[in-house]
């Protein structure tokens, strides 16, 4: 138990001590979704290291139980694929949570003059 779950819980104790502590400062925290823009769909099927650390940004909010919304902000230059930005709220504060991410979406609708997905290729669904 204290070698496993008991190690963990105060690992996880001092990431929410983190957040709190950058909350008591800021409103909402943004960042990136992934470390790395999108990928077309199935390339990294033989590749699942690879797969699960593109989620490696979102696992602290989830550690630290508090809310968080990942929404499209804009789409790479390279090959036009989604960029994610996540926008991570206080617990309990998912109302500006949800406020702050419906904000970006309308001033990002605006400049882009249409949902993004609109901008983005066609998706080649591999067979």
């Amino acid at each position: 138990y204290d070698a496993y779950y008991g190690s963990a819980q105060k690992v996880r104790t001092l990431i929410a001590r983190d957040f709190d502590a950058a909350f008591a400062q800021v409103d909402v925290l943004v960042s990136p979704t992934a470390a790395t823009t999108a990928f077309p769909l199935g390339s990294k099927l033989d590749d699942p290291l690879s797969m699960y650390l593109q989620d490696v940004a979102t696992i602290p909010a989830n550690l630290a139980g508090i809310p968080g919304a990942s929404i499209p902000a804009g789409l790479a230059d390279e090959d036009g694929l989604p960029v994610g930005v996540q926008v991570l709220a206080p617990a309990m504060a998912d109302d500006r949570l949800y406020a702050v991410t419906a904000v970006v979406e309308r001033l990002l609708h605006a400049q882009w003059g249409a949902p993004l997905l609109s901008r983005a290729p066609e998706l080649e669904v591999p067979a």
